[in-house]
């Protein structure tokens, strides 16, 4: 069976049809002038309400949809565990963090895949997937599984896929908008970085304290993200500096550790009830 590596967001995002190739005839039409005020328009849209980050231009429904879609490719890859004492597991505190949440009329769903990865990842609109490796190295530490999984449903919540995932089709307006005829160099230049997207340090530090604050509403202990830290350090120190898969995607920084530990030192838990 093929194994599937931990994926950029861009590339865990289900495919969606590429709706700017239905439109560009009638804009590379346009007259120089309409093309400025439409590249105006676009760009309040993508900046004007949240400063430099791109605003989610899709509805919940759309998120759940392309989960849905997403998460039908990730198990036509991978085998789903459904029945062992580590599935009932990872349903159980899953949906123990639930009622805590912030973010009503998720349909979130928790699932365990059987690869020896140290990962985990969530996609829109609620489909969470935790590896078996990343279980087999956590032991029998639910706070710590509890954290990780607040920590992906942050992710979902705080709509950070739904974003970048805006952010791209935002690009391929303006593209088509600014530029009457695209050459490849244009493109490449003005969506490098795009098919590579990874999320954000502050979008980590957002999961994070989400993550956190799921937990501790939910009765169980925010230290085990520490102790969860902590395993994940002196397990890439004995690999020799090699990352576990989490870390590439979820980067282990000094600074992230010390806002955790301030977070729970101040009892700063300000998401979810």
């Amino acid at each position: 069976m093929k194994r599937l590596t931990r994926p950029t967001v861009a590339e865990r995002a289900p495919r969606v049809r590429d709706v700017s190739n239905s439109y560009p005839t009638l804009l590379f039409r346009t007259s120089l002038p309409i093309r400025c005020l439409l590249l105006m328009l676009l760009l309040s849209l993508g900046f004007g309400l949240t400063g430099c980050r791109t605003k989610s231009f899709l509805s919940t429904k759309q998120e759940i949809d392309l989960g849905k879609q997403g998460s039908h490719e990730v198990e036509q890859e991978l085998r789903v565990d459904t029945s062992s004492a580590d599935a009932d597991r990872v349903r159980r505190v899953g949906q123990k963090l639930i009622a805590h949440m912030d973010r009503p009329g998720i349909p979130f769903t928790f699932k365990v895949l059987d690869a020896r990865e140290i990962n985990a990842f969530s996609l829109p609109g609620g489909p969470v997937y935790v590896y078996k490796g990343l279980l087999d190295m956590m032991g029998d530490d639910d706070d710590a599984l509890a954290c990780v999984l607040g920590h992906e449903c942050g992710h979902v919540n705080a709509r950070h896929a739904a974003r970048q995932l805006s952010s791209n089709l935002l690009n391929n307006i303006l593209i088509t908008v600014a530029i009457p005829n695209p050459t490849s160099a244009n493109l490449a230049g003005l969506v490098s970085g795009v098919a590579g997207l990874k999320y954000s340090r502050d979008d980590e530090y957002e999961a994070d304290r989400r993550g956190l604050s799921y937990a501790h509403f939910s009765g169980y202990d925010p230290n085990g993200m520490l102790r969860f830290f902590d395993k994940l350090s002196r397990m890439e120190k004995r690999q020799g500096g090699s990352d576990p898969e989490w870390l590439r995607t979820h980067p282990l920084t000094d600074a992230r550790v010390e806002r955790a530990k301030t977070l729970i030192r101040n009892s700063n838990f300000r998401y979810g009830q």
